[in-house]
């Protein structure tokens, strides 16, 4: 008897028991419902998009009077080192130009190799033979004479004591007027493709330094000259002189105003340039020379 009164407590206490758990989880499932549970904090930075940085060039930053100023012969340095130099730079930065618009410049896109002041030039070699080329094979010509003479110790003498030819500028000349060509086809036909690759401030700023050392040398005919000096107007920004402070009668002053800079202006809305960088970002973020 005892026995049974025992099992049917136990019984009793195990199916209590078993309720209880069980209101329990009830409760418990209700007080925190199921929600969706959102990406984790490194997860978000990964895979957060990231708008692309606009990218300044040192090139934009470079005015007039720095290119007169690193243009210019040095006291003490030979005239013709000092041609040869800059000639050899100017072709090195040609070719890279005309290197990165190579598959978008086709005997299809330009059947006639023009540039400002010429719709369809004619390549002269070095036997006086007369070439109607397509572009890409005109900037291929030039480019090809323009490295094998720069090996030529002829034209570039690199030994020690050696000396330049007599016709050496003339020589320059003809290299010169030919990346010229080169330049102002990528200004004529490629100057929208130019600035989807972020080229256009080196492009700029090659034939601004190309146009000064013309200047100095007397390498290109007045033609050119101005053709060269008209296109570098239109694509390079033009900087504005402000008035020093102490030029300025205190009248016009504002009061615990500082010396302004000179500042550049955009030359159209359409952006032909790529920015200037600010004093800021200039002592904030590391620049590459790019030309």
């Amino acid at each position: 008897m005892s026995y049974i009164f025992l099992l049917r407590t136990s019984e009793w206490f195990w199916w209590l028991n078993n309720l209880i758990c069980r209101s329990r989880r009830g409760k418990d499932q209700k007080e925190t419902p199921v929600t969706r549970r959102g990406a984790s904090v490194s997860h978000t930075a990964q895979t957060k998009v990231v708008p692309p940085e606009q990218n300044l060039c040192v090139c934009d930053s470079i005015d007039d009077q720095m290119i007169e100023r690193f243009s210019q012969i040095p006291g003490g340095v030979d005239t013709n080192e000092w041609l040869a130099t800059h000639t050899l730079a100017l072709f090195d930065h040609v070719n890279a130009l005309c290197g990165s618009i190579s598959e978008l410049c086709t005997p299809v896109t330009c059947p006639a190799m023009s540039f400002p002041g010429t719709s369809k030039a004619i390549f002269v070699d070095e036997r006086g033979k007369r070439h109607t080329y397509t572009a890409p094979q005109y900037i291929d010509c030039v480019m090809s004479f323009c490295e094998q003479n720069s090996k030529n110790e002829d034209f570039f003498p690199t030994r020690y004591g050696s000396t330049f030819s007599g016709d050496f500028q003339g020589h320059c000349r003809r290299v010169i007027r030919l990346l010229w060509q080169c330049c102002g086809h990528l200004y004529t036909n490629h100057w929208d493709q130019m600035g989807v690759l972020d080229l256009r401030p080196q492009c700029a700023m090659v034939l601004a330094h190309m146009s000064q050392i013309s200047k100095i040398f007397g390498l290109l005919e007045p033609k050119d000259q101005q053709l060269v000096n008209n296109t570098v107007q239109l694509i390079r920004p033009a900087y504005v002189p402000v008035m020093p402070l102490s030029t300025r009668s205190p009248s016009t002053l504002p009061l615990g105003a500082e010396p302004p800079r000179y500042s550049r202006v955009p030359s159209s809305k359409s952006g032909s340039w790529g920015g200037h960088p600010t004093t800021q970002v200039l002592s904030a973020k590391p620049y590459a020379q790019t030309c």
